[in-house]
């Protein structure tokens, strides 16, 4: 169902006067105008909107700019694309968006030799309904010069101007919005509140009243008001202007996007869905790239899940006694180990590959060697094999893994010299994967998120992942999060018990 709103404009400005009317065409929440919320979610993911001719410089700390023309906003989700990203190593990447994509098929009479019918074939395609094009920088300079170009078409020249410009393409769903129009913020507005679970790590002065629906600090919600989550509630009427009761004391009950002007008592507003401001309200203060990244927040999800500050020691002490114990008792298989891979191929017994700890640090994370001494080399010929979606190589039986090797890998011995890494600090016995630097680029906000915590031994991932072809790397990124999000000592006992079935297993 929807809406005339001039209607409803023509009903409020019987109640509250012509200057409200022009205060609500200004279409704020929380006293943020739609430009400022999405630049605002996309500064949760690490990504600064520029917009062309506008003056306004990026802001620093972001990692991708997501380049705009006056009045356009986007929608995607930016893991759809970071393995593209990771490989082109563009300067700027033209990115395609597919709003939608269904599948349709066509029949056709196959003839015989003899004229009869033979068979009939069913041809299927994918009808794609392109939304629009935006474009993602990844150099601060291309965004400056964006933002003071007179035309996309001065940008690009200037950036020429400025040095070598590699320029990609690629694509994934999404839309793009037109914000001129009442239609298009509405849109917009909408796809945020579905897809933003926490814009209160982002604004400051709002709450999650209940869970999925969020409003200003102070905000009373009556009784009587039912919301279905997700919905943002901005500031509201006066209670004598709200819609009043029937006369056998029953709530009306409207349209969600009918309640998006004004929220009367006892009515449902059923999510997604804003419920625009209805009086002047200080805008909320947006937290900059630059802060919410700082080294200072990084910790800020196990915070959340220990407010108290007792987990996080006592699960240092938990790695350090499981670490001694592990090493201590593993040693004569250890020892064994070592001999077998130099009698196999020789020195060196271990690989120490650089990845990325808590905080972005880097450390060796140590393994007995399992592959080949020239295995680097052939990683760019044997690329076509790849099983997996992401920056890892998943290669069904591959070339470059030792005799030895396989069988440290089908029981999980070569990660045992690891549990050095936790006796040192480097990593913990559950956590994220330990990742390189070069792999954790091109996802700013699922980075962040998985260098809050030290890596693990094991994980959510490792227990988790389906190991379905395509679908590691969103697999990879999901269940990091969620642990990360989750983390507590319960999780961790249930990863570690699910780790030695799987163990037993041999999954």
């Amino acid at each position: 169902m929807k809406f005339d709103r001039s209607q409803l404009s023509q009903a409020s400005s019987e109640a509250v006067g012509t200057d409200a009317i022009d205060d609500r065409l200004t279409r704020r929440v929380w006293g943020l105008r739609v430009e400022e919320i999405h630049a605002a979610f996309w500064a949760s993911h690490g990504v600064a909107c520029v917009v062309l001719g506008s003056g306004t410089p990026p802001q620093k700390g972001a990692d991708l700019y997501l380049l705009l023309e006056p009045d356009q906003g986007a929608h995607f989700d930016l893991r759809q694309i970071a393995e593209s990203l990771l490989w082109n190593q563009a300067h700027i990447t033209r990115l395609r968006l597919i709003e939608r994509e269904s599948p349709r098929y066509s029949e056709q009479v196959v003839l015989g030799a003899s004229g009869g019918v033979e068979r009939v074939e069913r041809r299927y395609a994918v009808d794609r309904s392109l939304s629009g094009q935006i474009l993602l920088g990844t150099r601060a300079e291309d965004a400056v010069i964006w933002s003071s170009a007179s035309s996309a078409t001065a940008a690009f020249a200037e950036m020429r101007r400025h040095g070598r410009l590699r320029v990609d393409s690629a694509e994934c769903l999404g839309a793009r919005f037109d914000l001129s129009s009442e239609a298009g913020e509405q849109a917009l507005l909408e796809s945020l509140v579905s897809h933003w679970a926490h814009p209160d790590h982002v604004i400051r002065g709002i709450r999650e009243i209940q869970a999925g629906v969020f409003g200003p600090d102070g905000l009373q919600v009556s009784a009587d008001d039912r919301f279905v989550a997700p919905v943002w509630i901005g500031a509201g009427l006066p209670d004598d202007l709200r819609e009043t009761r029937s006369d056998n004391g029953s709530a009306s009950l409207r349209d969600s996007r009918a309640s998006a002007l004004y929220a009367p008592k006892g009515t449902l507003s059923i999510g997604p869905v804003a419920l625009w401001d209805e009086k002047p309200m200080e805008p909320r203060e947006v937290i900059p790239i630059e802060e919410l990244f700082a080294s200072d927040s990084k910790n800020r999800a196990e915070a959340r899940a220990d407010p108290a500050g007792l987990y996080a020691p006592f699960k240092r002490l938990f790695d350090i006694l499981g670490s001694l114990f592990a090493l201590v008792v593993s040693a004569p298989i250890l020892l064994i180990c070592c001999i077998a891979v130099v009698v196999d191929d020789g020195f060196p017994i271990f690989f120490g590959h650089k990845r990325q700890t808590k905080g972005g640090a880097t450390f060796r994370c140590w393994k007995f060697r399992t592959m080949r001494r020239n295995a680097e080399s052939l990683v760019a010929e044997l690329r076509k094999q790849n099983l997996c979606d992401g920056p890892q190589v998943n290669i069904l039986n591959d070339p470059r893994v030792t005799r030895v090797g396989k069988v440290l890998r089908k029981f999980q011995l070569d990660e045992f010299p690891q549990f050095w890494n936790v006796l040192i600090g480097d990593m913990s016995i559950v956590g994220p994967r330990p990742s390189p630097d070069n792999e954790n680029q091109f996802c700013p906000a699922w980075r962040e998120v998985r260098l809050s915590v030290r890596p693990g031994i094991t994980g959510y991932w490792q227990v988790m992942r389906t190991r379905e072809q395509g679908k590691d790397f969103q697999e990879w990124i999901q269940y990091d999060i969620e642990y990360v999000e989750r983390i507590s000592p319960l999780m961790d006992l249930s990863i570690c018990v699910r780790t030695v079935q799987n163990l037993l297993k041999r999954k």
